[in-house]
């Protein structure tokens, strides 16, 4: 009975590199350029280096594979559009967690000292557009929070600025907030409304109008240009007209395993040593890690109309199940009316059928 788009946190992966680039803006640090390294990036001497996704981390710490986009040097335009970890992990650094804290109270998200604090739900009635506050409470999603405390380690801070680690508690809903920023002409993260003579209601000026129509060229980038993750989403609104921007993501989490034909929680027994010095037997659930598939979009690019966030549970790549669902809900909102006149569908003119001619029977 959970609301997962308003009420379930997920690991957003590479979706949440949109949440940086804004940040990026904010700061002035758009023209940031950051090297990729054949052994991955190294937050700290000591620390585990941060992996493209082209890339392996082996068990004995080396890596394999290949930099994303080869091991050179990558402006922020071609990193989002190859997805590149290890750009966004130094570029969340070079920002610091003031920086990443100020662009997260402005979107929504709730930046918190301790990761303990990050557990703790919170509902967030006031990003909602209604007439009382009565029906914003009813319906609150759930506020979505990271981490960005003074005793994380840089390692943290770094893959959080690539969608993992304690970025881990997004809602889709708020993924879909942060691909509308962009999305609106002038910049405005806008309250969404559940009643439909609601004026429009402005949440927080996030960015510039200039800022916001060039991050929309950059995630153009992921769905039109050779080596964008999503370019799958072109091909199937081909012959539309329709251009998008948007951003693919592969998150994997620790999720709890369920029996399939009963349904239910599968645990497994523990010892532990009780209070009075005796060991004792608990229970605790059976996890696997599920590997989910994400894509956030806006449609269509010139004048978007939609902001569009899209999670499958353990659908694995971005590019292979998140973003065909979302060109399908694309062609869904043209087909409605919902993307503008200029891609209103053409009313069916429906021919008169021709006179039948009479047939005359011989007597």
């Amino acid at each position: 009975m959970l609301n997962r788009s308003t009420r379930e946190f997920y690991v957003p992966g590479s979706t949440f590199k949109t949440f940086t680039m804004i940040s990026a803006f904010r700061a002035g640090k758009q023209d940031s350029l950051f090297a990729s390294f054949p052994g991955g990036f190294k937050p700290t001497p000591n620390s585990r280096p941060i992996v493209d996704s082209t890339q392996s981390l082996n068990p004995d710490g080396s890596v394999g594979g290949v930099c994303d986009g080869g091991c050179q040097e990558k402006n922020i335009q071609f990193a989002y559009q190859v997805s590149s970890n290890q750009y966004f992990s130094q570029l969340a650094i070079a920002l610091g967690r003031e920086r990443l804290r100020e662009t997260a109270l402005l979107v929504g998200i709730n930046p918190v000292d301790t990761p303990d604090q990050a557990l703790l739900q919170r509902f967030f009635p006031n990003v909602l557009n209604t007439s009382n506050p009565a029906i914003a409470n009813s319906i609150a999603p759930q506020q979505s929070t990271m981490v960005t405390g003074n005793d994380i380690s840089l390692y943290d801070l770094g893959i959080q600025g690539m969608g993992q680690g304690y970025a881990g508690q997004m809602t889709p809903f708020q993924m879909a907030l942060i691909a509308s920023i962009p999305a609106n002409l002038e910049g405005k993260l806008m309250k969404p409304r559940i009643e439909f003579d609601q004026p429009p209601q402005m949440f927080a000026q996030v960015l510039s109008p200039t800022h916001a129509a060039q991050i929309r060229t950059i995630m153009s980038t992921v769905t039109e240009e050779p080596g964008g993750t999503g370019r799958v989403i072109s091909t199937k609104l081909a012959g539309t007209g329709i251009r998008t921007g948007g951003k693919t993501g592969t998150a994997e989490k620790q999720a709890p395993l369920y029996d399939e034909k009963t349904g239910k929680l599968k645990t497994e027994k523990r010892r532990r040593r009780g209070a009075d010095g005796k060991f004792e037997e608990y229970e605790v659930p059976v996890m696997y890690e599920r590997t989910d598939s994400w894509f956030i979009t806006i449609a269509p690019l010139e004048r978007p109309q939609v902001a569009i966030a899209v999670v499958v549970e353990g659908g694995g790549y971005g590019s292979r199940t998140a973003a065909p669902i979302a060109a399908n809900v694309i062609l869904k909102a043209r087909e409605l009316g919902l993307l503008g006149d200029q891609y209103k569908p053409k009313p069916q003119v429906v021919k008169p059928a021709a006179p039948k001619k009479p047939v005359r029977r011989r007597q």
